[in-house]
């Protein structure tokens, strides 16, 4: 039996061994070749999302909010600027996600085409970004190009390539694969690169400010020293521990900021620890499935209802565990493309995984995340081909093995995008696969910017079966719209009801914040002045500014009710 002292020298000596064979530097690639790849990796990306440049606006799920309605937008103004920079917008501190829309209304107006055109180059953008990133991480071209040609067509993508609100994904993933980059470069002598280390700081920061989710990225900086590669030096873990502080202190900071601002998410699986752990086990196992490419991705996952006893406790909270299992296993064997590939999966989905959200999985949680599963079907490709003897047959499996998954990908990604061509057809397609009353909801919203009264009044009806202040607001509105006041007024104190039963918390049931709920009373003051009720509705408008004293519908309404003049403006 071998001493402590015998198995740690047995450890030392296979860290210092070189890359396994299918994954050592490879030749040097010519040029033309490199540009070719390039390319195709862009093209791919663009095409399998091409049918998204004419789609419109989602009207019933907030890109009124982020643009259509957003002043804010309105042009790259030092006003417009120094506003997303010093006030959150939508309960978010993220100034670079709407300045991106800054630069596409001064381009296009209010096109929408314009709006989706920004996100399938940054789609595209990411793709290439992914090719330099492997490359670099694992000085393999091959494995590099098959793994990022994956990335570009990945099913996981449409959600946030589709869905012009969920932009801060596409720009987050830009500036994290920006900042492995220059980091991988920094790190890639004796001396850390003070240019480069820099430059991954800065990149770091831009990317929380587009999203704060990617807040976990150190830990995969600290993965790529664990394993180094291609030769590189094994970073002490002192330094680099000490090289991730500023990462972690920027990272506080701006996730403190958006803590301050958010609206808190009370999922009713987030009261106890189990449950709650269950649940976040049970959307691990779901993301890994996606990550295949074989279940189709849905815009509204349900929460899931667990059978009782000890096996379903056990596998759910397997899920918590299987990454970093599979990392401390890729460590231990000297697994690196699976040690990198579990590494990154596990620090971009860690914030999903970590804390309560309204929706508890969505797909757009994967867009980072998937390019380290591409990595992982890469190296396996490239392993498989390697063991073949002659050049040819070597590049018919390699092709091969390639074509099935990308087939795949391609196939999942075109289909789901048709789902998202408006609001009609996705909130269609996901009440045939959710129960959820938010979905319901939305189709509603959808039917009413139609005037389809009839459905938009079904619609609703359904989803207040489950208690919830959107739905008795939709009614309230419907039956406004068809002069039907006595219902409407009925429905929307039944809103008023539940919004102050809560006090105006923001739960899974009853999301109404003080602006929502100030909303409320507006809506509830023209019904009232409608039918001549004319104290309630002063009523209600005064207690729409005390919920929110910017609400200028409610101001301007309350001084006609008064019979107040209206405040002079200048120019």
């Amino acid at each position: 039996m071998l001493t402590r002292q015998e198995r740690r020298f047995r450890r030392r000596r296979r860290s210092a061994r070189p890359a396994p064979e299918a994954l050592r530097p490879a030749e040097s690639t010519p040029l033309l070749l490199q540009a070719a790849a390039f390319l195709a990796v862009f093209a791919a990306a663009i095409l399998v999302n091409l049918k998204t440049l004419h789609y419109g606006f989602l009207t019933s799920w907030d890109d009124p909010t982020y643009v259509v309605d957003n002043p804010w937008i309105r042009g790259l103004s030092r006003e417009n600027l120094i506003y997303v920079f010093t006030k959150p917008y939508f309960a978010n501190y993220l100034p670079l996600h709407l300045v991106s829309y800054m630069v596409d209304y001064t381009l296009w107006g209010l096109n929408p085409f314009g709006y989706h055109l920004q996100s399938v180059l940054l789609n595209g953008l990411n793709a290439i970004l992914a090719l330099f990133v492997t490359r670099r991480l694992f000085a393999n071209f091959l494995l590099a190009f098959l793994a990022a040609l994956l990335f570009a067509v990945h099913p996981s993508h449409v959600e946030a390539v589709a869905w012009i609100s969920i932009r801060k994904d596409l720009l987050s993933t830009a500036f994290l694969l920006l900042t492995v980059l220059f980091y991988h470069r920094a790190t890639g002598s004796r001396s850390l690169g003070r240019g480069a280390y820099a430059a991954s700081i800065g990149c770091f920061t831009l990317g929380l400010l587009s999203k704060v989710s990617i807040v976990a990225l150190p830990l995969f900086l600290l993965v790529l020293d664990w394993f180094p590669r291609a030769g590189r030096r094994r970073i002490p873990w002192k330094a680099a521990i000490a090289n991730k502080i500023p990462y972690a202190l920027i990272g506080l900071v701006l996730v403190r900021i958006n803590t301050l601002v958010q609206v808190k998410a009370k999922a009713a699986y987030a009261q106890d620890p189990i449950p709650y752990l269950m649940v976040k086990g049970h959307a691990v196992w779901n993301y890994l499935a996606l990550l295949t490419g074989i279940p189709s991705g849905r815009p509204v996952y349900d929460t899931p209802e667990f059978a009782s006893g000890l096996a379903s406790v056990a596998a759910n909270l397997a899920g918590i565990l299987v990454l970093p299992a599979v990392l401390w296993i890729a460590h231990r064997r000297r697994w690196d493309a699976l040690g990198l590939g579990a590494g990154w999966v596990l620090a971009l989905l860690l914030p999903a995984i970590l804390f309560p959200l309204v929706t508890y999985m969505a797909d757009r949680y994967l867009y980072g995340p998937s390019l380290g599963f591409c990595w992982l079907l890469a190296a396996g490709i490239v392993a498989v081909g390697r063991r073949m003897e002659s050049i040819r047959l070597r590049a018919g499996v390699t092709a091969i093995l390639t074509a099935l998954p990308l087939t795949l990908f391609a196939y999942r990604t075109i289909e789901y995008d048709r789902a998202w061509a408006g609001s009609e057809p996705l909130w269609k397609y996901a009440i045939a696969r959710s129960k959820d009353y938010r979905v319901r909801n939305n189709l509603a919203q959808a039917m009413m910017i139609e005037k389809r009264w009839a459905d938009a009044e079904r619609l609703y009806r359904q989803a207040s079966a489950v208690e919830n202040i959107v739905s008795h607001q939709g009614l309230a509105a419907v039956y406004y719209d068809t002069h039907r006041y006595p219902e409407a007024q009925r429905e929307i104190e039944r809103a008023l009801e539940i919004a102050h039963k809560h006090g105006a918390a923001y739960t899974d049931l009853t999301d109404a914040t003080m602006e929502d709920l100030a909303e409320i009373e507006y809506t509830a003051g023209a019904i009232y002045w409608v039918q001549s009720q004319n104290q309630k509705a002063i009523e209600a408008w005064e207690a729409a500014l005390r919920a929110n004293p910017r609400h200028a519908g409610a101001a301007q309404w309350l001084r006609t009710a008064r019979g107040e003049p209206a405040p002079v403006t200048t120019k």
